[in-house]
């Protein structure tokens, strides 16, 4: 198992809380469910799902899947292990777009070693997604070269319940995934499902 596998199955099975006005129940949140499969459970599930119900097709892409190819080298893990050693999270990059989940430890060092430019800070609820669980993020240069700060939301309300950034370097084509797409129109889709039942 590589480490990117292992760093994003952590933050799938990291605990963001409870809250009584949170729609998840006493079991229900992303997390919890979540915590209830290993990592080959998340291997072996299928990359994408696509099916019909009613008039229209859905797409499921498994989150994991769709950040496996994320890279990590010597900057992501001197970051993330600060990130998960930190207990200050008043983070303040000097940049127009918002960061969130950084603390200001991990920013701290990151910013004194590196030249870092926030480009975009972005959240997939805000889009059209058909990813199994929202993420929210930045797009970062650091040094000339592109990185991305990724939370997962693994609470039941979308508003809460994100993991602590990390840090991935991205690939050469600044993708998240090669052929993994965030999103795809109904008219692929319908062409896809029927070249599934042929």
């Amino acid at each position: 198992m590589n480490k990117t596998k292992e760093l994003i199955y952590e933050m799938l099975t990291e605990c963001t809380g409870k809250h009584m006005c949170d729609s998840g129940m006493s079991d229900n949140r992303h997390w919890q469910r979540n915590q209830k499969k290993t990592i080959e459970d998340f291997e072996n599930e299928p990359e994408e799902n696509i099916y019909k119900e009613g008039e229209y097709i859905y797409r499921d892409l498994s989150v994991f899947h769709y950040l496996s190819e994320l890279q990590l080298n010597d900057i992501c893990d001197r970051f993330n292990r600060i990130q998960s050693q930190s207990d200050n999270w008043d983070s303040d990059f000097n940049s127009d777009e918002f960061v969130y989940g950084v603390s200001s430890e991990a920013q701290e060092v990151l910013e004194h070693h590196n030249e870092v430019i926030i480009n975009r800070s972005w959240n997939t609820y805000n889009g059209e997604s058909d990813l199994t669980q929202t993420l929210q993020g930045a797009n970062l240069s650091i040094n000339n070269e592109e990185y991305i700060l990724i939370q997962i939301h693994n609470g039941a309300d979308v508003r809460g319940g994100y993991t602590d950034a990390k840090l991935f370097k991205l690939n050469d084509d600044y993708l998240i995934h090669s052929y993994l797409f965030e999103y795809e129109e109904q008219e692929e889709l319908e062409q896809r499902l029927k070249e599934q039942v042929v």
